[in-house]
C-alpha cells in the first residue's frame, strides 16, 4: 500500500515499480472501474480493448449521446 497526492485536476501518479511489475508503458492507457467505494486501475491489453469498447457504448447508449463509435474514435473520444 501506498499514499498518493491527487492534483486539482484529477491526476494521480502510479509508482514507476508498480508500472514496471504491470508493463504500463508512458504514454499508455489503463482501464479504471469503480467498485462501490474503491478505484480499480489495470493496464488496457488488447483482448480486453474490445470489452471496454462496448462498456462504452453500453453508456453512450444509456446517456443517450448521439454520435457513432467511428465519430467517438474520429474524435478521439476513447482517448
Amino acid at each position: 500500500m501506498t499514499l498518493a497526492h491527487v492534483t486539482k485536476t484529477g491526476n494521480v501518479s502510479i509508482p514507476k515499480a508498480w508500472r514496471e511489475a504491470l508493463g504500463i508503458e508512458p504514454d499508455s492507457s489503463v482501464v479504471m472501474q469503480k467498485l462501490e467505494q474503491k478505484i480499480v486501475i489495470e493496464p488496457l491489453r488488447k483482448e480486453k480493448f474490445q470489452t471496454v469498447l462496448k462498456e462504452i457504448d453500453g453508456e453512450m447508449a444509456a446517456k443517450k449521446i448521439a454520435f457513432s463509435r467511428e465519430e467517438a474514435l474520429k474524435d478521439d473520444f476513447y482517448g
